[in-house]
């Protein structure tokens, strides 16, 4: 990404698959218990963006690390919690997958002027808890759990919202696939992906 398009974004503000954060998530001087509270905000908040809202399911996600929320400007974080990129990476992709269903298969990190930038690619269906997350407060969000975007404020999905997620998700992977035999035509054949098609053409 270059600064030119990570200043695009920044401009744009937190929407539905972009949110700010100043300061990253955890470090090692913080006790267990508390530690992993704050990867399962993380959880929440990565699930949240990917599944953003029904306007935004084909949108690459970005969780921006290093910014001030209210004034969009640069924040200058304490990066030694979060480098290599490549053990994080790899570390994120553990923390998700162990809460995740289905499981996240990509993540992409990258520093950008010093500012962390995570960017998670649209997926072809909902994402939600396999198990019980347990978050600040002492609450715990149960097993089945969809989180899901309203511009920058995350919400929890009923299964009237999911039913309109999945509605949306359906039609965009269906893809129109059309067959002609050209010469003397005798058949055309229209199907959507994934069907199975019953039909001679003689």
């Amino acid at each position: 990404m270059t600064t030119e398009e990570l200043t695009s974004i920044i401009e744009q503000g937190e929407n539905a698959k972009v949110d700010f954060k100043r300061q990253w998530y955890w470090n090692d001087n913080m006790p267990n218990h508390i530690k992993e509270v704050h990867k399962n905000e993380f959880v929440k908040d990565i699930i949240a963006l990917t599944n953003g809202d029904i306007y935004s399911t084909d949108k690459t996600a970005y969780l921006i690390i290093g910014i001030d929320d209210e004034t969009k400007e640069p924040y200058d974080f304490d990066k030694t919690a979060i480098l290599p990129l490549d053990k994080l990476k790899q570390q994120l992709l553990t923390i998700l997958n162990n809460y995740a269903q289905p499981e996240f298969l990509a993540l992409e990190l990258e520093l950008v002027d010093g500012v962390l930038v995570i960017s998670i690619p649209p997926r072809g269906s909902l994402i939600s808890l396999s198990k019980d997350l347990k978050l600040k407060n002492n609450n715990t969000d149960k097993k089945g759990t969809t989180y899901y975007r309203v511009g920058e404020d995350i919400r929890v999905a009923s299964s009237e919202v999911v039913g309109e997620f999945e509605r949306v998700l359906n039609k965009d992977n269906k893809q129109s696939v059309s067959i002609t035999i050209h010469g003397d035509v005798k058949g055309v054949v229209n199907a959507e992906s994934g069907s199975v098609i019953h039909q001679t053409i003689s």
